[in-house]
């Protein structure tokens, strides 16, 4: 069984919905929390290897395939596309064929005169057709979701296959080795009217991985030239946006009526979502890739799309000046292409709503089309829901409800009391267990809590002078111990209570109770000698607040005494 040429490393993937949200064509199928993608859907773009933040998506590695290849004794070629120069730039570019001999192969050549052929014959009057095809996402996204543009392909392989064909014309007992930046050409050496042409693709990232593997080092490496079967001119432009048309010698600017080029699937797929539009065009040349090939899933580099672009024209105006020598007369380059449509699953509406009951967006108000769970609409997500490509736990306002509902019930029944308040210190929500331990009911919400229960705990809180508070408390002949907190984000407080009424205390707990006495002692010394100081003018205040601190120690020793006498 052939093994998919981009798959998920499942240690690797964490809940993220990032590639389903980036996949232009939806071919990912998230199940237990896993982002599998789904090979006949898949048309190997490989946006999701470079989106995804935890490299869980991967382009299944051929570099074993080009050891055993050399290993045995064959000669072996190698075509590297002309985005190469933007990731070995400069001084590099001259020692890469160097590098690549280290390696084992026997001659290095340059994809770019595949290119400049398959240009020529694309362009020629003879060739009926509207979408150029050097782009193997694009043709692979027509097949198998436009097939009804078929007939508008221009019948003429890719530079690839073609620059394949040539090398094995010339030395017809060479293996050959394509290096580029696409995911898709693994795919694409593969279909069967392209088999034999090139043994083994490797991308950017490989080719690198190899070379540190075998310790080569390109600045250590000497300069050398590139072998030479075919004309390239300006076909080493190929990998940038309107590059074909370069190639051509076609005028291809934002002035030109009858050509256009088009980079990055949503322009691309936009633009092959309207017809009338295309036939307005003589030739259009399209890269699914924003930006060209220089920005393909297989080209890991610290340069940004723009340096490489210029990477890419400081190399073709250099490489220009070397001399065109041994070109090769024609090959085969007509090519055919098959109706591989996906037949998606009908859903019905009747099965939307099911998914937006069970989700809690039956209410047109609920779905949100936030776009978190990487589809565009809640009713795309329930499509892909129905279909068996999606989960429901994709959807993060559902699952946070259903987080609230969960932390709502835990409250419900907890045996100890919680109240929660806001700000002006009124009760904003209360649990039975609150209610029957202070003997009160909601009708008392809205109501600040010092009508219930004593409330210095939660007024240090809400002057900022603690995070936390903790004490042993008597109400109602009830004694309880109390936690308090502070939700500063939320400007809420919450209190946690606990009926120690019958509990028999242990040492930390009498410590405890001991703590707090010792506390309200010196919280009634420390008034009275202000008292004496400023009797005059305290004198109320005073009496009312020692009364107070005083009934408060009698009532929990009261309360003690009673427990013992019930022992």
């Amino acid at each position: 069984m052939r093994q998919n040429t981009i798959y998920t490393v499942t240690a690797d993937c964490q809940d993220c919905y990032r590639c389903v949200s980036s996949c232009s064509v939806k071919a990912i199928k998230v199940s237990g929390g896993q982002a599998q993608i789904q090979d006949d859907l898949c048309i190997k773009c490989g946006t999701c290897v470079r989106e995804c933040p935890q490299h869980a998506k991967v382009i299944r590695s051929s570099i074993n395939e080009a050891k055993e290849l050399i290993a045995s004794g064959r000669k072996v070629s190698v075509s590297i596309a002309p985005s190469f120069a933007a990731l070995f730039s400069g001084k590099l570019a001259a020692r890469l064929p160097s590098a690549l001999r280290q390696l084992g192969f026997n001659m290095v050549f340059e994809t770019a005169e595949g290119a400049s052929y398959i240009t020529d014959k694309s362009f020629a009057k003879s060739e009926k057709g509207t979408i150029c095809t050097a782009c193997p996402v694009v043709v692979s996204y027509i097949e198998k979701y436009k097939p009804e543009l078929i007939n508008l392909l221009i019948r003429v392989t890719s530079p690839m296959i073609a620059h394949g064909r040539m090398i094995k014309e010339k030395y017809p007992d060479n293996a050959v080795v394509f290096i580029g930046p696409c995911a898709a050409k693994k795919e694409e050496a593969l279909r069967p009217e392209n088999a034999g042409v090139i043994d083994v693709v490797l991308t950017f990232t490989e080719i690198r991985k190899w070379f540190e593997d075998e310790d080569i080092h390109l600045e250590n490496c000497s300069e050398s030239d590139f072998e030479c079967i075919g004309e390239i001119g300006d076909s080493r432009l190929f990998p940038l946006e309107g590059g074909m048309f370069k190639t051509g010698g076609i005028h291809s600017d934002v002035t030109a009526a009858d050509v256009l080029h088009v980079s990055g699937a949503e322009d691309v797929m936009t633009l092959l979502d309207s017809p009338e539009t295309l036939l307005r065009y003589s030739k259009i040349e399209p890269l699914f890739c924003k930006g060209g090939c220089v920005n393909g899933p297989g080209f890991e580099s610290d340069k940004n799309v723009f340096e490489r672009r210029l990477d890419i024209i400081e190399y073709t105006e250099k490489a220009k000046r070397k001399k065109q020598t041994d070109s090769i007369g024609d090959i085969a380059y007509f090519t055919e292409f098959s109706d591989a449509e996906v037949n998606e699953d009908t859903v019905t509406e009747e099965q939307i709503y099911k998914v937006f009951e069970h989700t809690g967006k039956a209410d047109p108000k609920f779905q949100l089309d936030c776009g978190a769970c990487g589809y565009k609409s809640c009713v795309e997500n329930a499509k892909a829901v129905v279909r068996g490509m999606a989960e429901p736990e994709m959807c993060i306002p559902y699952m946070r409800r259903l987080a609230q509902q969960r932390s709502d019930r835990i409250i419900e029944t907890s045996p100890n009391g919680v109240v929660i308040l806001n700000k002006e210190l009124c009760i904003i929500k209360m649990n039975p267990a609150f209610q029957k331990m202070f003997m009160c009911n909601n009708g008392l919400l809205g109501r600040r809590i010092s009508y219930l229960i004593n409330a210095d705990g939660f007024e240090k809180l809400l002057a900022g002078t603690i995070e936390h508070h903790e004490s042993i408390q008597v109400k109602y002949g009830i004694k309880y111990h109390e936690i308090l907190y502070a939700l500063r984000d939320e400007e809420q407080f919450v209190g946690i209570f606990s009926n120690i009424s019958k509990i028999k205390f242990d040492d930390s707990q009498l410590d405890l109770i001991k703590a707090q006495t010792v506390a309200h002692a010196r919280e009634f010394l420390e008034h009275q000698v202000k008292f004496a100081q400023e009797m005059a003018h305290y004198l109320g205040k005073s009496t009312a607040q020692s009364e107070e601190i005083a009934q408060r120690l009698i009532d929990l020793y009261k309360s003690d005494a009673n427990i013992s006498d019930n022992k």
